[in-house]
């Protein structure tokens, strides 16, 4: 399983091990699923474009950094709220969307599953505003109800907070409300459904 993501599943602003991607590989050892993790993420990294650094898209690394993985059967793509937050800002669902279909198609002419995650609130980030909100609502709309991926990890269903859902959870953030603390990843990671990470999830 190889995990696409920036920041977020990156561990940023965690202590080390503290990561989902590393906490989910310990649960599956510990479940003996023969399921080996490859955390593929690059900081302040988008789905679409280069980050201004030069950092390439997922789009653009994907053959490379994760259908190119020997014996690799899902990627799990998330942290695509760098999309929205990062200037300059995609604040149209349908061009994700667009990227979405893209990855899917390549992932599945190849025979590999692909699992999305929800995207997290972000409201006290200093780039949040209402426009990317409306953005991250209609995305997540999709990525549950569509139909495109083989599975969801609904993230945001896990960090938001019940009394304000366009915030993380306080006892989830870190502190600057847009990445989990050791906490959120915690909750990331026993919340994984681990069937939904298989190459046969109905075995």
């Amino acid at each position: 399983m190889v995990v696409i993501g920036a920041s977020v599943s990156g561990g940023y602003r965690t202590t080390p091990g503290a990561a989902w991607p590393e906490q989910v590989e310990k649960r599956l050892k510990a479940a003996d699923l023969p399921i080996s993790v490859v955390n593929a993420s690059i900081g302040a990294t988008r789905l679409l474009t280069k980050n201004d650094d030069g950092r390439p898209s997922a789009l653009d690394r994907q053959d490379h950094d994760a259908l190119a993985v020997p014996g690799v059967h899902t990627i799990v793509l998330t942290d695509v709220i760098n999309d929205i937050q990062q200037p300059p800002h995609q604040y149209d669902p349908q061009a994700i969307i667009g990227g979405f279909k893209q990855f899917v198609s390549r992932a599945h002419a190849r025979g590999v599953r692909v699992v999305a995650t929800t995207i997290p609130p972000y409201n006290g980030f200093p780039r949040y505003e209402p426009a990317g909100e409306r953005c991250r609502q209609a995305v997540n709309a999709y990525i549950r109800h569509s139909g495109l991926f083989d599975a969801v990890l609904d993230f945001d269903t896990i960090l938001k907070d019940p009394s304000d859902p366009t915030r993380i959870r306080p006892a989830y953030d870190s502190g600057d409300h847009l990445h989990p603390n050791d906490r959120g990843h915690h909750a990331i990671a026993e919340a994984t459904d681990l069937r939904q990470l298989a190459d046969n999830p109905n075995r």
